[in-house]
C-alpha cells in the first residue's frame, strides 16, 4: 500500500520522470557508448566510401580517355587524310590546299569538342609528303624512346605515354598508327597531347584539395608522382604493388589506403589518409556538439514540462468530472474552448452526454409509440372485413338486377383489395400474381371498353413458382398509363410466359404510344445503375420499373433481371428473367 501511495503522484510528475528515465538518460548513455564502439566501423565505412569515389573518378577518366582515342577513327577513315599521308598530292600548292580545306578542320573539330585535348599532330612516314609546321611533321622528329615503344603497336591499337612535368603535374599523350585503307602500309602516326588539367582534375576528384596523399606508381613500384606527401612519410605506398588485389583498400590503425589500377597507363594510384587528420574537424567540434546537445535537452525538457503540465491539468479535471457522472447525473463538462484536441475531447464528451440523455428520452417515447401502434393495428384488422362485405353486397345486388358488368367489376375489385390487404407476408405464387393482373385488367377493360384488349400466352407451370407480391401489376399499370393513355386507337397488352431448364421468361408488351429514345436510355441506365435513378424521376412517372427490378434481383438473385426495349410510336416490351435455381431454393424453404 505504501509503495502504491509513493507512486501515486500527478501525471505531470510521471511524464517528467518518465521522460528522464526513458528518453534522456538512455539516449545520453547509449550515445556515448555508441560513439566509442563505432569509431573503427566509421573508419571502414570511410575507406569504403573513398573507394567508391576513387572508382567513380577512374571511370570518368576512362570515359575521357576513350573519347580521346576515338579521334583516331576520324583520321583513319578519312580519305583526304589517307591520300595526303600517302603522298598523292604532287605540288606544294595542292598539298597546302588539301590540308587547309580537308585536314585542318578535321584536326580542329575534336579540340573544339573536347577541352582536355591540347594539340593533335601527325607524323608522316613518306618523305615526299609536304610538312606543315606543328601539324604534319616527319616521323624522325619523334622522341627516340617513344619511337621504340610505339614501334610494337599492332594495327587498330594505340598506346598511352605519360610525361611527368614536375612532382605535382602529369601530362598524357596518345599515339596510334594510321594505315592505308587495306591496313597493309603505315602512312603515319597520330599524336594527341592531353592538357595537364585533365590529370589535375582527376587528382582533385581523388581528394588532393582535402589533404589526401596521392601517389602515382609504375608497375614496378617506382614512385612517379606524389601529391600532399609529408616530408618524412611513415607509409610506403609501393608495398601495395604485387599484393594481387586490385581496387582494394586497407585500414591500418589510423591509416586509410585506397588504390586503383589505371590499365591504359600501366600504373597504379594510391590514395592515403590518416584518421586523425580526416576526423580532425569532427574532433574539434565534438565537445561543443555534446555541450550543445546537453543544453538543448535541458531547455527542451523544461519546455516539455511546462507544456504538458498544462495539458495534464486539463485532462485531470476532465477525469474528475467523468467520475461524478452517473445514470441520474448527466452533467456536461465546463472547459474553456482553446481549439486544441483536449477542447475537442470536452466538446465530444458533452455531445455524447447530450446524446445519451436524448436517447434515454427517445426510448421512453418509443415504448409509448409502440404500444399505441399495436393498438391501432388491432383496430385496422376489423375495417377490411367491412369493406369486403360491402363489395360482396354490391356484387350480389348487381347479379339480382341482371347487371353483369357491375357484378364483374365488384368481384374483380374485391379480389384485388383482398390480395392487397389480407395476404400474409411478401411472397405469393406466380399464378396468383397473374390472376391479380387479370382482375386489374378486367376493371380497366370495363373502363376503356374497345380501346383495351389483352391476351395471354402461358407455357409454364406457375403454381409452383414463388415470387414477390405485386411484381407484375406495376408493369401492367405502366402499359395503361404510358401506352394506352398516349393514343386514341385500340391498344393490345400481351402477356407471354416461357420456361426452360435455367429460367422463366415473362414478356409484357403493348402496342401503344411507345417510349421516347432519351426516356428509354434513362430507364435502361437506371436499371443497370440504380445509383443514377434520380435521372428517371419526372412529374408524370415514378420509379416502378427500378423498384420491380431491384425486388427481382434481391428475391431471385443469380442472373435474374428486368430489361426494357422499344421506340417512340412502336411496341414497348418489358422482359423479366427469373433464375430457376433460386426459385427451387424458395420452394424448398417453403416446403420446410
Amino acid at each position: 500500500m505504501k509503495r502504491q501511495e509513493a507512486w501515486t503522484v500527478s501525471i505531470v510528475t510521471k511524464m517528467v520522470v518518465g521522460y528522464l528515465l526513458i528518453v534522456f538518460v538512455p539516449v545520453i548513455s547509449f550515445g556515448i557508448y555508441f560513439y566509442n564502439q563505432i569509431y573503427d566501423s566509421m573508419m571502414h565505412q570511410l575507406a569504403e566510401s573513398r573507394q567508391q569515389i576513387i572508382r567513380q573518378a577512374y571511370s570518368n577518366l576512362k570515359v575521357d580517355m576513350s573519347s580521346i582515342e576515338s579521334v583516331y577513327h576520324l583520321l583513319q577513315h578519312n580519305s583526304y587524310a589517307a591520300e595526303y599521308l600517302d603522298g598523292n598530292y604532287v605540288t606544294e600548292g595542292e598539298s597546302v590546299y588539301a590540308f587547309l580545306k580537308h585536314i585542318k578542320p578535321l584536326l580542329a573539330y575534336p579540340m573544339l569538342g573536347h577541352s582536355d585535348i591540347e594539340s593533335i599532330r601527325l607524323y608522316k612516314t613518306k618523305p615526299n609528303v609536304f610538312s606543315i609546321p606543328d601539324q604534319i611533321v616527319d616521323l624522325s622528329l619523334l622522341d627516340e624512346r617513344h619511337a621504340n615503344e610505339l614501334a610494337v603497336l599492332e594495327p587498330g591499337k594505340g598506346g598511352w605515354l605519360h610525361v611527368v612535368e614536375d612532382q605535382q603535374s602529369l601530362s598524357l599523350r596518345y599515339y596510334q598508327h594510321i594505315y592505308n585503307d587495306r591496313f597493309t602500309e603505315k602512312l603515319g602516326l597520330i599524336e594527341i597531347q592531353v592538357h595537364p588539367s585533365a590529370m589535375r582534375n582527376f587528382f582533385e576528384a581523388l581528394g588532393s584539395r582535402e589533404r589526401w596523399e596521392i601517389y602515382l606508381l609504375s608497375s614496378s613500384g617506382e614512385n612517379l608522382l606524389s601529391i600532399n606527401a609529408p616530408g618524412n612519410p611513415t607509409f610506403d605506398p609501393a608495398r601495395l604493388i604485387g599484393n594481387g588485389i586490385d581496387d582494394a583498400f586497407l585500414v591500418n590503425g589510423q591509416l586509410i589506403a585506397n588504390q586503383v589500377t589505371i590499365d591504359k597507363l600501366d600504373m597504379r594510384v594510391v590514395v592515403v589518409g590518416r584518421g586523425n587528420e580526416v576526423f580532425s574537424t569532427i574532433k574539434q567540434r565534438e565537445l561543443l556538439m555534446v555541450a550543445t546537445i546537453i543544453l538543448l535537452l535541458l531547455a527542451l525538457s523544461f519546455v516539455y514540462y511546462m507544456m504538458f503540465s498544462s495539458v495534464a491539468g486539463r485532462i485531470s479535471r476532465l477525469a474528475r468530472h467523468m467520475r461524478t457522472v452517473g445514470e441520474n447525473s448527466l452533467r456536461t463538462f465546463d472547459d474553456q474552448n482553446k481549439g486544441d484536441e483536449i477542447s475537442y475531447l470536452g466538446v465530444s464528451y458533452n455531445a455524447m452526454i447530450c446524446r445519451i440523455d436524448e436517447l434515454i428520452n427517445n426510448v421512453h417515447r418509443a415504448e409509448l409509440r409502440n404500444k399505441e401502434a399495436a393498438y391501432k393495428v388491432l383496430q385496422a384488422q376489423v375495417k377490411p372485413h367491412f369493406l369486403y362485405n360491402t363489395l360482396e353486397s354490391i356484387r350480389m345486388l348487381a347479379v339480382a338486377n341482371n347487371d353483369p358488368e357491375v357484378a364483374e367489376i365488384s368481384y374483380a375489385f374485391g379480389q384485388l383489395m383482398r390480395y392487397s390487404l389480407l395476404s400474409q407476408g411478401e411472397v405469393a405464387q406466380l399464378g396468383k400474381e397473374l390472376a391479380i393482373v387479370d382482375n386489374y385488367l378486367k376493371i380497366h377493360k370495363i373502363r376503356f371498353r374497345e380501346r383495351l384488349h389483352y391476351e395471354y400466352d402461358i407455357q409454364a407451370n406457375l403454381e409452383s413458382v414463388s415470387c414477390p407480391r405485386f411484381m407484375l401489376q406495376p408493369l401492367v399499370e405502366n402499359c395503361i398509363e404510358h401506352g394506352l393513355s398516349k393514343v386514341r386507337r385500340p391498344v393490345t397488352i400481351r402477356i407471354t410466359v416461357r420456361e426452360n431448364d435455367d429460367e422463366i421468361m415473362i414478356k409484357i408488351a403493348d402496342n401503344g404510344g411507345g417510349i421516347a429514345g432519351d426516356r428509354l436510355l434513362a430507364i435502361q441506365t437506371a436499371l443497370r445503375k440504380p445509383g443514377s435513378v434520380h435521372t428517371l424521376q419526372t412529374e408524370t412517372s415514378g420509379l416502378g420499373l427500378v423498384n420491380v427490378s431491384e425486388r427481382i434481383k434481391a428475391f431471385f438473385k443469380g442472373n435474374s433481371r428486368l430489361e426494357i426495349d422499344g421506340a417512340e410510336g412502336k411496341e414497348a416490351v418489358v422482359y423479366l428473367f427469373l433464375d430457376k435455381g433460386v426459385i427451387v431454393d424458395h420452394e424448398a424453404a417453403a416446403g420446410r
